[in-house]
């Protein structure tokens, strides 16, 4: 399960780089574009605003496997280690079914308002290929709730069995970021 974590982990921290990598090429294309030849590209700042908007979403799964989301683990700490691994579950738990209704509701949400174009696609590829060319919508931006706080409660499930796994071991639920940190080193 810790090499199913790793993976996942590598996978949305690579997509999230290449994400950057365009956003910081977009934006340093529109500062010479704007500042330097005293023109600039209509669409860019809708680009890099979409763009931080999925990094934001995919970001926040990393940001709970560096322990970077507030918590307090002192109660889970507290207790004997097994109740700690059962009350980390339970946590985890209702973490994945208010996740589950934040998704629905972002699915719901963007299917019902994401059929309007994106306005500077629209402009733009109307300008290149004409008005009848077909334009992406923005129910591709208003996805990336959905999809980030999927990714996230498919994490949180993957913390569930590694702490089923480790009851009746004497571990405790704060071991397991120390157990990932020993096995990537």
């Amino acid at each position: 399960m810790l090499a199913l974590r790793r993976y996942f982990d590598a996978v949305v921290s690579t997509i999230l780089i290449w994400m950057l990598i365009v956003l910081l090429a977009v934006m340093t294309l529109q500062i010479v574009l704007r500042y330097g030849f005293s023109t600039s590209l209509i669409w860019a700042e809708e680009v890099c605003r979409y763009l931080l908007v999925w990094v934001s979403f995919l970001a926040a799964v990393l940001a709970y496997e560096r322990g970077e989301i507030a918590s307090v683990p002192m109660l889970r700490d507290a207790l004997p280690p097994n109740a700690g691994l059962v009350l980390a579950i339970v946590a985890n738990l209702l973490g994945i079914v208010l996740l589950s209704v934040l998704v629905w509701y972002g699915f719901v949400y963007a299917s019902r308002l994401g059929s309007s174009p994106i306005p500077a696609m629209k402009f733009l590829l109307g300008d290149l290929f004409g008005p009848d060319f077909p334009v992406p919508r923005v129910y591709w931006v208003y996805i990336a709730l959905p999809v980030g706080l999927a990714l996230f409660a498919l994490r949180l499930a993957m913390d569930i069995v590694l702490y089923a796994r480790m009851i009746g071991t004497g571990a405790r639920a704060s071991d397991l970021r120390l157990a990932t940190e020993i096995e990537a080193h």
